[in-house]
């Protein structure tokens, strides 16, 4: 009796393997030879085919595994290959052609769009100069080949060297965060890149204008980072404030713009919907607020590229944090793509 169950059970096993092949090999929204390959080894974000070759290319994702060894939850390093791995529920949903079906929508977003992992910069313990000017002369091929550009960290940091690849447009940004990122000499040594002030080194770079900070609050923002914020003029809104006016409102309070880069740090959303972060805050933005500020922020101007930053797997629960970034930048990209196609 027990070989018979025995022999039953594997029957079942090989049967279930041969229909779910059966069923892989004739979705119809994964083509066999491209996609099959991110179910083994290295992941590309939503199973987008690697490459270096930017011919022909509308958007590249590009991971850069930047930490630079700040003493409170270390980990950020590998946020992108977090989020390229959880991305890839999304990726075998794409369809040739058509896209990716949104139901709440009711439409396809990215449809007919060559779109590329370009996969990562190579990343030093400590931004060294070398490294943070390979990083910007990268970027600035791949937006010069006028390619859309969206960037996975990573920790903060990389946001100062890629907005200094766009030397040549005027631009206002656009900071997602639970933190101002004003703090210039980080506990006293005099870091020059660092998670915790690429908006300071930003606000200095002579073609950016305006600056609109959304979801600050908690208690690791200096009163001095507050002064020196409002110094270089940027526009603070706070988390309490989103919640108590709403996303509408909040729309209302960012500046039209020609140009605008934006800058998300994954902590801009509350811990129980991202807890997989360095620095969680509590009362942050939920998923559906996001969301719905994302969809609308390409009413604002043109959307130059954007950044999502500080997803940190050794401190998520159920790849809850990576699967959310991964959402919201193809809910931003999918916005940003139907906002273009209208023009």
């Amino acid at each position: 009796m027990k070989k018979i169950t025995v022999s039953l059970l594997a029957l079942l096993l090989l049967l279930g393997t041969v229909i779910c092949a059966f069923a892989r090999d004739f979705s119809p929204y994964i083509t066999p030879g491209e996609n099959d390959k991110n179910s083994i080894g290295a992941h590309t974000f939503c199973c987008f085919p690697f490459s270096h070759n930017l011919s022909g290319v509308d958007v590249a994702v590009v991971g850069i595994p930047q930490y630079l060894g700040m003493p409170y939850r270390s980990g950020t390093r590998f946020g992108p290959e977090s989020i390229r791995a959880a991305s890839n529920i999304y990726g075998i949903f794409f369809e040739h052609g058509k896209g990716i079906y949104n139901i709440e929508l009711d439409r396809y977003l990215l449809g007919g769009l060559k779109i590329i992992d370009y996969g990562d910069l190579p990343a030093t313990q400590g931004l060294t100069e070398k490294a943070a000017a390979f990083m910007t002369s990268t970027i600035k091929e791949i937006v010069g080949n006028k390619i859309f550009l969206v960037v996975i960290g990573g920790d903060h940091s990389i946001s100062f060297p890629i907005v200094r690849a766009f030397d040549n447009t005027p631009l206002d940004i656009i900071h997602f965060d639970a933190h101002l990122d004003f703090l210039g000499d980080v506990l006293g040594v005099g870091m020059k890149y660092s998670p915790s002030n690429p908006i300071e080194r930003i606000s200095a770079l002579p073609n950016v204008g305006k600056i609109t900070q959304i979801g600050i609050r908690g208690l690791e923002n200096s009163f001095q980072s507050l002064e020196l914020s409002k110094k270089r003029g940027t526009r603070i809104i706070t988390a309490e404030k989103i919640h108590r006016i709403g996303t509408k409102a909040l729309l209302d309070l960012i500046p039209q713009s020609k140009n605008i880069y934006v800058t998300i740090d994954i902590d801009v959303l509350d811990p129980s919907v991202a807890p997989g972060t360095s620095k969680p805050a509590l009362g942050g933005l939920s998923y559906l607020q996001m969301a719905a500020i994302l969809r609308a922020l390409p009413g604002k101007g043109n959307i130059v590229g954007f950044d999502v930053v500080e997803v940190n797997p050794l401190y998520d629960s159920g790849e809850r944090t990576s699967q959310t970034a991964a959402r919201i930048i193809l809910d931003f990209l999918g916005a940003i793509m139907e906002n273009r196609a209208k023009k």
